[in-house]
């Protein structure tokens, strides 16, 4: 642009302003001239070849040019993208006191002065121009971009560099987008709006130390940078510049193991260890260090009778649980990941939610941490984890597949703690025994580590009481195609040691009935699905009650023979919101008598367990003999988990056993009805057309007579006359039997 002023005569002056095109020729081969020469070349350099470990990397990019005034120079660079080689990728731990820089500090397309935080420094820039002597290069530094008002919310990242020469009054500013593959991680940087002016080198060296914005690939091996540079001509580079580095072991060289290396440690402690049986608060740590493989999955089994009482949290619903975005409600602990290469992960809070069913197990938990670091807000990671019971110990199971990469940035966790402290929520066991947590950790080449297992135990459990209660009661009524009744309660109160055996022997007059056992469901069937047992090894129902679930649990008793055995066990399965626990009954006959051991019931608090095995086609027990006529006992054996025991001899209630009519006739107006009683207490008969009748026994009477005669309208009714007459019994015992029966008269 060309400014002119003109002076006319009389001394008035004017100005105008005119542009005059300069032409360039040869740029693209015209009338036979050569095509620009455009030839880059690039190098990367890693401050260390150790693998997983921080890296300050080096990147330069050198174009060279023609000093003779009478050749064609180089053209110009117009767009630079480099791929950095795979591995090679974002480190979280550089978020540690990071900030970002914003358009306005950087000041791109102005002489403002750059105003970037020096926190926001990633590295440093050298940038060397043909216009000024090679030995006054262009310094400065890059910076990490940020919006201008607001956290970084995701890819694409973005890199400033800031070269100058205070000397020569000359400030170069570029944007470069950084973009990372979400699946992978790996890098590539862009500068797409580069001034069309000559440079000769440019050297961008990143920070490095435990700090540093990049890491080592995991994975040893060749790791090679790709690049693509584009021109103002519009005419690429012949051969786009790769570079390589090999990485090792050690960063001299070393051979690289084969698999990598996978040991991950476990801590646990229990934040209540000194009352058993109370509430408690549990923390769980995983960590792996630098060169080994990453987490990849976790299944923890947590010790017997560590349990959560499920109906105390409200359950975070699964579209809430999915996004991350459960109420406090639901929440059970918290959780703290440390992720990141070198000395120095970064450490993210974060919470974890009790959900409903999840992936097919009955409760799942929702570990939601969010994504934010120094300038960095991504969102939330959110990890499912499923909770699953085990039928027969009850303990608790906990698996999870974790996160490696969120929004590009590839997690490389060092550390996982998760600390379940909701008040009320986790009770301690009963049990005093040495237990343990046990883990089983997938690494990120598939590679599974050994059982990991840390030592758990509580404390004092002598000083819980065990005082249950034990009923049982069967009815009178007995026949050779429906057998006998039994039905048996258990009872104890809140906050004393839970059930560890309960041992019981039938009296003699309850035996098992041996064409019911024959048809014992076979323990393959039974393992495979309880449910596909044949019927007639149904023989009765159980129910349970425990604070540890919304609701009852109940389902069948079943009949499972085992090879090697002489007689089947007698298995309860009971179910309640998606939990099914087996209880195990072991049951040995000799000389008549049945013997049923529970004898490794799970450290469970239970309020009541009723088991019912009723009259029917496929009853469990027949009737020997009459019920009524002798009082009948079982012993029975009560063990805690704390080993205090309790023996007794239960009583057995026979229902029905009140009175019996043995005989009956009628003399006159009077019917003598002879009856057979149990105990002591008060008979009694009357019906239509009788004057009701009492007799008191004082002790049980196998043939009393009650003498039942018409009252005055009976005896005015014509004859014969039927009656139907009711005999009944109440006991002398507050509290005791009452029965009744009938039988029909004829007076004549």
């Amino acid at each position: 642009i060309n400014t002119v002023t003109l002076e006319a005569a009389g001394g008035k002056t004017g100005v105008r302003q005119y542009v005059t095109p300069v032409g360039t020729e040869g740029c693209k081969g015209e009338a036979g001239l050569m095509i620009p020469p455009f030839a880059p070349a690039f190098a990367l350099s890693p401050a260390t070849t150790q693998s997983d470990l921080p890296d300050g990397v080096t990147t330069e990019l050198s174009l060279p040019h023609n000093p003779l005034p009478t050749e064609i120079d180089s053209s110009q660079l117009k767009t630079a993208s480099i791929t950095l080689p795979e591995g090679l990728t974002l480190n979280p731990s550089a978020a540690n006191g990071l900030k970002a820089c914003t358009p306005a500090q950087i000041g791109i397309g102005t002489r403002n002065t750059v105003s970037c935080p020096a926190e926001s420094k990633i590295g440093e820039v050298t940038l060397t121009v043909p216009d000024l002597p090679a030995a006054e290069p262009l310094t400065g530094s890059v910076y990490l971009g940020g919006p201008e008002t607001g956290p970084i919310t995701g890819p694409p990242y973005t890199m400033y560099v800031d070269a100058e020469s205070p000397r020569y009054g000359v400030s170069v500013r570029l944007k470069g987008s950084v973009t990372p593959n979400e699946t992978t991680g790996r890098l590539t940087a862009t500068f797409s709006e580069n001034p069309e002016q000559p440079f000769s080198n440019i050297k961008l060296k990143f920070n490095g130390g435990e700090l540093a914005p990049l890491a080592n690939p995991l994975t040893c091996g060749t790791a090679s940078a790709e690049t693509s540079f584009s021109p103002f001509t519009g005419q690429p580079a012949f051969a786009p510049p790769i570079s390589s580095f090999a990485v090792d072991s050690n960063g001299k060289g070393g051979a690289c193991p084969s698999p990598l290396p996978f040991s991950p440690t476990q801590t646990t402690s229990n934040l209540a260890p000194g009352n058993a049986g109370a509430n408690t608060s549990f923390d769980f740590n995983l960590e792996r260090t630098d060169g080994q493989q990453y987490l990849s999955q976790v299944k923890t089994v947590l010790p017997p009778g560590l349990l959560g009482k499920i109906p105390a949290v409200p359950l975070c619903e699964e579209a809430q649980a999915a996004a991350g975005t459960c109420s406090s409600a639901s929440q059970v602990g918290v959780a703290t990941v440390k992720a990141g290469s070198g000395s120095k992960p970064y450490e993210f809070p974060g919470f974890v939610y009790l959900t409903g069913p999840y992936n097919g197990a009955p409760y799942g938990l929702a570990i939601v941490v969010p994504a934010t670091a120094g300038p960095f807000s991504l969102g939330n990671v959110v990890t499912r984890a499923t909770i699953n019971v085990d039928p027969s110990t009850t303990r608790v199971t906990v698996t999870s597949v974790l996160p490696t990469i969120f929004k590009g940035i590839p997690l490389r966790v060092k550390d996982v703690n998760i600390n379940l402290n909701r008040q009320g929520y986790l009770i301690n066991p009963t049990n005093c025994s040495a237990f343990a947590t046990e883990s089983t950790v997938t690494g990120s080449s598939g590679s599974v580590s050994p059982i990991l297992s840390s030592p758990f135990q509580v404390n004092n459990c002598s000083t819980l009481a065990f005082k249950p209660s034990f009923k049982a009661k069967a009815l009178a009524k007995t026949s050779k195609a429906f057998g006998a009744s039994l039905e048996t309660t258990l009872n104890i109160g809140a906050g004393q040691t839970n059930f560890k055996s309960v041992m019981v022997q039938l009296p003699k007059q309850l035996p098992s009935r041996l064409t019911t056992l024959q048809k014992a469901c076979p323990e393959a069937v039974f393992a495979a699905n309880p449910y596909h047992c044949p019927s007639g090894s149904f023989v009765g129902g159980a129910r349970a009650n425990t604070p540890t679930l919304p609701g009852k649990l109940q389902g069948p008793a079943i009949l499972v023979s085992h090879a090697g055995l002489a007689f089947p066990d007698l298995d309860l399965v009971m179910e309640a919101n998606g939990v099914r626990v087996i209880l195990v009954g072991n049951t040995k006959i000799s000389k008549g008598i049945t013997t049923t051991t529970f004898a490794s019931l799970p450290d469970v608090p239970v309020s009541s367990i009723t088991v019912n095995l009723p009259i029917g086609a496929h009853s469990a027990v027949t009737g020997n003999g009459n019920l009524c006529l002798n009082p009948l006992v079982m012993p029975t054996t009560l063990i805690g988990q704390n080993g205090f025991k309790v023996t007794q001899k239960t009583k057995l209630a026979v229902a029905g056993c009140g009175v019996r009519i043995a005989g009956q006739k009628v003399i006159g107006n009077t019917a003598y009805i002879t009856v057979q009683t149990y105990e002591a207490g008060r008979i009694s008969g009357s019906g239509p057309n009788l004057a009701t009748t009492y007799r008191y026994l004082g002790r049980a009477e196998k043939t009393a007579t009650l003498k039942v005669p018409l009252s005055r309208r009976g005896r005015s009714r014509g004859r014969p006359l039927r009656v139907r007459l009711r005999v009944g019994f109440v006991s002398k015992k507050r509290g005791g039997p009452k029965s009744a029966t009938t039988v029909t008269v004829t007076y004549r």
